[in-house]
């Protein structure tokens, strides 16, 4: 694709996360058949940050760091983990996992606003913002395809709500990263923040939706390894990109239009209760392109 021209390796690396965190949205609604969802990410990032450890091979080395970097360890747990994942397993527990692709599809939007914000050399245009715009008016079209005056309707607007909170979220903890200038290890702290993160919702889960039932089929446990896997690998590289003095957070975030487009047909092929419709399919095409657009070079 042209749009991927010249680009650095830097860019290209980045597509792993991004195709990673594509697959997670089927796995996650499959795995909220079976449980709970603080309950559910809260044991995936525990398990995940466990994981993730045991790649180190340093225990003291991570304590160490994680005394020495405890701020920016709790700004993450705090942003990345623990709030955006709790918004976002409520949300996707009430909207199909193709609706909450596209949805979160329009989290480089939000982290360019607010690089634009609070990074002095990350600005919109008036091109960025007619693509803003336009985004926020493919997900004004979901949401209203979603017969909002209906009690489901009501719980799938209130779903993409919530996912569009968490997509604030992600936008925030992009821009905490970046302006951090102390230099840390990005396998170090994701390991720490998982983890952490994870057992804030497992703690929270208990009086909010009662004791885990570990009794669950194969099928919950699958996922489970899986999405596990997604997180330890696809947030140590991207935290590791974030680090590197030549990357934009705007720029770095373009790759993730891939993920409404990959997320959304891999829940279309594999779930039986998602289907594309009009809506959906326009709102997507609206939002990739918005993104595609927001970081278009001009000629």
């Amino acid at each position: 694709m042209l749009i991927f021209k010249g680009m650095k390796k830097t860019y290209l690396l980045a597509l792993i996360p991004v195709i990673l965190w594509s697959t997670a949205f089927v796995f996650v609604k499959r795995g909220l058949d079976y449980t709970t969802p603080f309950a559910f990410a809260g044991i995936r990032f525990m398990l995940a940050g466990i994981l993730l450890a045991s790649f180190i091979r340093d225990p003291k080395g991570l304590l160490k760091h994680t005394v020495k970097h405890w701020k920016l360890v709790f700004k993450t747990s705090i942003l990345q983990t623990a709030l955006f994942y709790a918004l976002y397993y409520y949300g996707i527990d009430q909207v199909p996992a193709s609706i909450a692709a596209i949805i979160i599809g329009s989290i480089p939007l939000f982290s360019a606003v607010t690089a634009h914000l609070f990074m002095h050399n990350d600005h919109l245009n008036g091109r960025k913002i007619v693509s803003l715009l336009a985004a926020i008016g493919g997900i004004v079209l979901i949401s209203v395809s979603r017969a909002p005056a209906s009690e489901t309707g009501k719980m799938q607007v209130l779903g993409i709500g919530l996912l569009l909170l968490s997509a604030i979220s992600e936008s925030v903890l992009q821009v905490v990263l970046k302006k951090n200038v102390v230099p840390y290890d990005p396998m170090k702290l994701n390991a720490a923040q998982i983890f952490i993160g994870g057992s804030i919702l497992f703690v929270i889960s208990i009086p909010a939706e009662g004791m885990f039932n570990f009794n669950q089929p194969p099928e919950f446990y699958f996922s489970l390894l899986w999405l596990s896997f997604v997180s330890a690998v696809g947030f140590s590289i991207w935290y590791n990109l974030l680090q590197r003095p030549e990357v934009r957070i705007s720029e770095l975030n373009m790759m993730k239009f891939l993920n409404p487009v990959i997320g959304a047909a891999l829940s279309w092929i594999i779930m039986a209760n998602d289907s594309p419709d009009l809506y959906s399919v326009v709102g997507m095409v609206v939002i990739s392109l918005a993104v595609l657009f927001f970081y278009a070079k001009r000629a």
